[in-house]
C-alpha cells in the first residue's frame, strides 16, 4: 500500500507535466502561440522543478515527509486546474513554473519513506517499483489527455490531471506517517550540499549518475529524430520506443531482484552495466532495420534503465540517518541538471558535424565517463 501510494505520487508528477503534450497543438491555435511559446511551456515546468529539489529535500526532512509531500501535489495540482481557466499566454507560463514547483518536493520525500520503511538490501527493489512512475505517468497523460481533449476539451484534461494530483495528495496527507531529522538536527539549505561534496561515496554517486541521466536524457530527445532521418513515419517511430520504454520498466522491476538474489557487489554491478549501456548505444545507433531495431530497441530499454533504482539507494545508504531526504535534493538536482545539458550539446554535436552518429558515440562516451566515478567507490 505505501510503495503504490509513492508510485501514484511520483507518476501523477508527470501526469501533470507530460498533459500538455496531447493538447498543445490545440492550445497553440486558440491562444495563438508560436512553437517557441509551446516548448516554454515544459521548460517552465522544468524551471520549478528544479528549483525546489534542495529546499523539498530539507522541509522533509525539517518539518516531515506528510506535509512536504501532500502540500507539494496540492499546489501542483491547483496549479495544472489554474491552466485549464487561462487566456493568455504569461499566466500559462507562471502556472507551469508552480506546478514544477510543487512536483519539485516529490522524489526527496519518496526517498525519505523508503529509506525509513525499508532494509537497505530491499531498497533497490522499492525505488524500482518507484521508477516506474515515469513511464506511467507519461502513458497516461498521453492517453487521457487525448481521449479528454477529444470527447470535451484540453481544458477538461488539464482539470482532470489536477484533480488526480489534489486527490492523491490528500491520500499520502491520510496515509503516509510523519517524521523528522532525528537528534534535534534541524537541517537547512546547505546541509544537503555539505554532506553529499563531503562525502566521497556520495560524490561517486552524484557524478556517476549525472553522466548516466545525460545518455539518458539524450535518448529521450534524440531517439524519434534518429528514427525519423531513417524514413520511419511517426507511428513506426512510436512503436520502437515503445519496445524500448517495455523494455525500460521490465527493467527497472527486475534491477533490485537481480542484485539481491544473485548477492551482486554494487559497484561491480553498475561498471558492468554501463558498459553494456554503451555498447548498445552503439549498435542503437548503428542500426537502420525497423525489426532489427525493435529487438535492439527492447534489450537497449532493459539496460539503461537498470542503473536508476540503484542510484537512490545508494543515496540513501550514504546518507546520515534521518537526513536521507536533504541528501537526496541535492542528488537529484545534480541528476537534473544533465536534463538541461544533453539536448543542447548532443545537438550542437550533431548540428557540427553534420553526421547523427556522433549523437550516439557521444552518448557512449559521456556514459562511459560514469565508470570512472564508480571504480572510485569504496566499499562495495
Amino acid at each position: 500500500m505505501l510503495l503504490l501510494l509513492l508510485l501514484a505520487s511520483f507518476a501523477v508528477t508527470f501526469m501533470t507535466r507530460f498533459v500538455w503534450s496531447p493538447v498543445s497543438k490545440t492550445v497553440m491555435s486558440e491562444l495563438n502561440m508560436s512553437n517557441v511559446a509551446a516548448g516554454s511551456f515544459m521548460s517552465a515546468f522544468f524551471i520549478g522543478y528544479v528549483i525546489t529539489q534542495i529546499p523539498g529535500g530539507t522541509l522533509a526532512d525539517r518539518i516531515g515527509v506528510k506535509v512536504t509531500l501532500s502540500v507539494g501535489l496540492f499546489i501542483s495540482g491547483a496549479a495544472t486546474i489554474g491552466v485549464s481557466l487561462i487566456h493568455s499566454y504569461g499566466a500559462g507560463l507562471a502556472l507551469r513554473v508552480v506546478t514544477g514547483l510543487g512536483a519539485g518536493v516529490v522524489m526527496s520525500c519518496c526517498t525519505k519513506v523508503i529509506s525509513e520503511n525499508f532494509e537497505q538490501k530491499d531498497r533497490g527493489i522499492a525505488f524500482g517499483v518507484l521508477l516506474v512512475g515515469p513511464t506511467l505517468g507519461l502513458t497516461v497523460a498521453n492517453k487521457l489527455g487525448a481521449a479528454l481533449l477529444t470527447a470535451y476539451s484540453w481544458r477538461t484534461a488539464f482539470r482532470t490531471v489536477g484533480y488526480v494530483a489534489i486527490a492523491i495528495g490528500i491520500l499520502t496527507a491520510l496515509f503516509i506517517r510523519n517524521t523528522k531529522a532525528q537528534g534535534g538536527v534541524k537541517p537547512n539549505l546547505l546541509t544537503g550540499i555539505k554532506i553529499v561534496f563531503s562525502t566521497r561515496n556520495l560524490v561517486c554517486v552524484c557524478f556517476g549518475g549525472f553522466f548516466y541521466m545525460f545518455l539518458n536524457l539524450g535518448v529521450s530527445t534524440w531517439a524519434n529524430t534518429y528514427l525519423n532521418n531513417l524514413g520511419m513515419n511517426a507511428n513506426q517511430a512510436a512503436n520502437v520506443m515503445t519496445i524500448y520504454s517495455v523494455g525500460g520498466v521490465i527493467g527497472s522491476l527486475l534491477t533490485g531482484i537481480i542484485v539481491k538474489a544473485f548477492h551482486l557487489s554494487m559497484k561491480k554491478y553498475l561498471i558492468v552495466v554501463y558498459v553494456l549501456i554503451s555498447v548498445f548505444t552503439l549498435l542503437f545507433g548503428n542500426t537502420t532495420g525497423a525489426a532489427a531495431l525493435s529487438v535492439i530497441g527492447f534489450f537497449y530499454g532493459f539496460l539503461t534503465y537498470l542503473p536508476n533504482a540503484h542510484l537512490n539507494a545508494l543515496v540513501t545508504k550514504y546518507s546520515p540517518d534521518g537526513l536521507s531526504a536533504s541528501t537526496m535534493g541535492v542528488q537529484n538536482c545534480v541528476f537534473q541538471m544533465a536534463s538541461i545539458l544533453s539536448p543542447m550539446i548532443v545537438g550542437g554535436i550533431v548540428d557540427a558535424t553534420g553526421a547523427f552518429s556522433a549523437c550516439w558515440i557521444t552518448l557512449a562516451v559521456v556514459n562511459l565517463a560514469g565508470v570512472v566515478f564508480w571504480t572510485a567507490l569504496r566499499g562495495e
